[in-house]
């Protein structure tokens, strides 16, 4: 009948309606997911070439215009905190280099690359280049003997956390192999003290400094002038002249890309085995 074609044209036409109606739904909400996907791969470009931008300064030792822009970076909000705290914790360690060793200037570089340390490893418990940085700087702290050797303790456990959190990371394993190093050349006074302050001080050998040195070697074959002279000197003490003397020539080999290379080598030059 009229009537029930009439009904049918209207169920028709409605449903047409709607069917339009999810459509253009549909295609906002794929033209919002697109425009939001633009807006994060944009921001996450952007927050690369910042990174790239601050490490290429800390290549160049500019680290003044880098811990400018780090602190600019971070006051504007720009960027993962984490990742630009580390490295400003990074830019102050080798600005407090740069200065007298008693210098005041010194000191509030050390304090504020410290301070930067935690803040990076409160936001990113898990990142091993906060954890890396930390102890480095936990490390520079003054104190009396007792709070050195208590901080040793936390240190090596932030150097430890930094080299299983990134495995490939060879500064972090030479950290731990450091440690190891300055450990087992206590001598027997710092020992005796260390025994008297704390019921378990730390220990460590010239074989446990050695395997992490090596380690750190073998994940970047001469990235640092100072790993191949600390595995000299291990080798030294455990009485391995000759393989001394094969790292000791490894080191003196090498060209010099920063400060520390250049004193690694000049103490290497001195050395005979």
């Amino acid at each position: 009948s009229l009537y029930n074609e009439q009904v049918a044209a209207e169920a028709a036409a409605q449903a047409a309606a709607e069917g339009a109606t999810e459509a253009a739904a549909e295609a906002a909400a794929d033209e919002a997911a697109v425009t939001e996907a633009a807006t994060e791969a944009a921001a996450a470009d952007a927050e690369a070439a910042l990174h790239a931008r601050c490490d290429s300064l800390f290549v160049e030792q500019a680290f003044a215009p880098l811990l400018e822009t780090l602190t600019a970076a971070l006051s504007s909000g720009r960027g993962a905190p984490e990742q630009l705290l580390w490295r400003a914790a990074r830019a102050c360690k080798k600005l407090a280099e740069a200065e007298d060793p008693k210098s005041e200037v010194r000191m509030e570089h050390l304090r504020d690359g410290l301070e930067y340390a935690t803040r990076a490893l409160e936001a990113a418990p898990e990142l091993g280049a906060a954890h890396k940085w930390y102890a480095i700087l936990l490390g520079t702290r003054p104190g009396s003997t007792a709070d050195k050797i208590k901080s040793s303790f936390a240190v090596k456990q932030h150097f430890d956390r930094a080299a299983e959190l990134d495995p490939a990371d060879p500064t972090s394993r030479h950290l731990v192999g450091l440690w190891c190093y300055e450990v087992a050349r206590l001598s027997w006074l710092e020992r005796k003290a260390a025994s008297a302050l704390f019921a378990s001080p730390p220990e460590a050998t010239y074989q446990e400094a050695y395997t992490h040195l090596s380690h750190a070697e073998r994940l970047e074959p001469g990235f640092y002038a100072n790993n191949r002279l600390l595995l000299a000197k291990c080798c030294s003490e455990m009485g391995q002249r000759q393989e001394a003397r094969d790292w000791l020539a490894e080191c003196l080999a090498m060209e010099p890309r920063d400060a520390d290379d250049r004193k690694a080598l000049q103490e290497a030059a001195k050395l005979r085995y």
